[in-house]
């Protein structure tokens, strides 16, 4: 019996492997926002995300619960950038005098063309208070699903891998 050639099948083994641990834990899977509980460090909300995509925020601010909505881009580089704020009135922790394009609309004071840039949000919810989360004008998260004053911090990661955790 002569000896068997295991170079070629060993070869293509090897590449296979290669090839899964790139697929795995090397190749551009994308990126995803995340909402993460502070306190137990478990992942709430994890959904895909690309620049140019739209957030939206929608609370309920004071005593006197004046509806408060906050509009996002996400940056380049994968950050949020605050472009507008529409709330109904102004009073105690609304900004009056911020220097940029104000309008009313239904009820709504619209401040626009904010560009204030934003690495992540930290929040400390309310079951009352904190409404609704968008992505591109579909719901994604209701705030009032979480207990209430939770720790709560929103950020976009980078995921390397299509099985690899960042």
């Amino acid at each position: 019996m002569k000896g068997r050639n295991y170079i070629l099948p060993g070869a293509v083994l090897l590449l296979l492997a290669a090839g899964f641990f790139w697929w795995a834990f090397l190749a551009p899977a994308g990126t995803v926002f995340q909402l993460v509980d502070r306190d137990r460090d478990q992942v709430v909300l994890s959904v895909p995300v690309k620049a140019g995509d739209k957030l939206s925020l929608e609370i309920e601010h004071s005593f006197e619960h004046i509806p408060w909505y906050e509009y996002y881009t996400v940056t380049e580089d994968f950050q949020f950038n605050l472009d507008a704020i529409a709330v109904a009135g102004y009073g105690a922790g609304i900004p009056a005098e911020m220097d940029v394009p104000t309008r009313i609309e239904d009820g709504l004071v619209w401040m626009e063309e904010i560009n204030s840039v934003f690495p992540r949000f930290s929040w400390i919810t309310s079951d009352k208070y904190m409404k609704s989360f968008t992505l591109n004008e579909q719901e994604i998260f209701d705030f009032r699903s979480l207990p209430d004053a939770s720790r709560i911090r929103g950020e976009i990661i980078k995921r390397r891998g299509y099985l690899s955790d960042v």
